[in-house]
This record gives structure tokens, C-alpha cells and sequence, in this order.
């Protein structure tokens, strides 16, 4: 699978600036502990919650913390959810994935979201691009992240041409 296409590394350059800043509500102050959700907030983090699990799941795939990883995602789920969630709202999401990865293994975990994807063609793609920016965002991918890339594709039910088609064209 190539991660190199030229339109892939411009999806990760544009989810790592779109993650790199803090967002925080107008009305909140930048720290502080985590408010409810807004009704509108949580029906957007219901919808996009298993492709952000995804996500998460790669980030983690390699157990390094690097922040280029860290900056894709949060601008992934800046760009899922058209910006209705903040910093300390995404915060909360990535707490609660860790959360059920100590009670569940990853395979369980991946294969729960990848049922609930893989019904929707659109988000199953979406899903597989947005998690190959994950797998090349600190530039140096790890074996175990390019497998579960893999392992992710192959539970979507993504043939391998069209995983190439989205991976050199990038249209989400």
C-alpha cells in the first residue's frame, strides 16, 4: 500500500495545521474542568465517534506518544465534526477510547468499530484515509501501524485497488 502519494501527505500537512492550535468555546476559559456537552455536541460526537475510535487506535497502534500523530488526529476530528467540537471536548473523547482499551483488548475494540463503519461505504473510506494520515503523520511508520492499516482496510471490506484509488486521490 502506498502512503506516499502526493495528495495523502497534503491531507496529513492540512489535518496537522487544522490540529495544532487549541480550540476552546468563546464563553470558556482555557483550562479548566470538562463541561457537559451540548446537545448538538453530542450528536455530533455520537455520529463520528467510531470513525475517531479508528483513529485513536492507530495512534496507539505503535505505544509512542508523538505529537505530529496527536495534532493529525485532533485536526481529523476538528475537520469530522466542521470544528463543532473543542480541544477539551476531543480531549475527553480520547480519554474515554483509552478508557475502553484497558477493559477491552485492541483487536475487540477494532473490530466493534469497524462493524458499525463498514455498513456505510462513505464512512468506510473516509475512515481508511483519515487513518492513513494517522499512519504517516509523524513520517516514519511503524510496522505495527502499517499492518493495522491493514487489518483496518481488509475489517471495511476495502479491496486493495480501491484502498490505492483513495490513497492517491485523497477526495474527502
Amino acid at each position: 500500500m502506498r502512503l506516499d502519494s502526493a495528495s495523502l501527505l497534503e491531507l496529513r500537512d492540512q489535518l496537522r495545521l487544522r490540529g495544532e492550535r487549541p480550540s476552546f468555546p468563546p464563553s470558556a476559559p482555557p483550562a479548566g474542568p470538562e463541561k457537559p456537552l451540548s446537545a448538538e455536541a453530542s450528536a455530533v460526537v455520537q455520529r463520528v465517534a467510531p470513525m475517531c475510535e479508528v483513529l485513536y487506535l492507530l495512534l496507539v497502534a505503535d505505544e509512542r506518544h508523538d505529537p505530529r500523530e496527536h495534532e493529525v488526529l485532533r485536526g481529523a476530528i476538528r475537520a469530522l465534526t466542521d470544528g463543532a467540537l473543542h480541544t477539551q471536548d476531543i480531549e475527553g473523547m480520547l480519554v474515554r477510547f483509552d478508557d475502553r482499551l484497558k477493559h477491552q483488548t485492541r483487536e475487540q475494540r477494532l473490530e466493534q468499530v469497524t462493524a458499525q463503519l463498514a455498513s456505510d461505504r462513505s464512512d468506510a473510506e473516509a475512515a481508511f484515509t483519515l487513518a492513513a494520515a494517522i499512519v504517516i503523520a509523524d513520517e516514519t511508520p511503524d510496522q505495527r501501524e502499517k499492518a493495522m492499516l491493514q487489518e483496518l482496510r481488509e475489517q471495511l471490506g476495502i479491496s486493495g485497488k480501491r484502498a490505492q484509488t483513495l490513497l492517491g486521490e485523497v477526495g474527502l
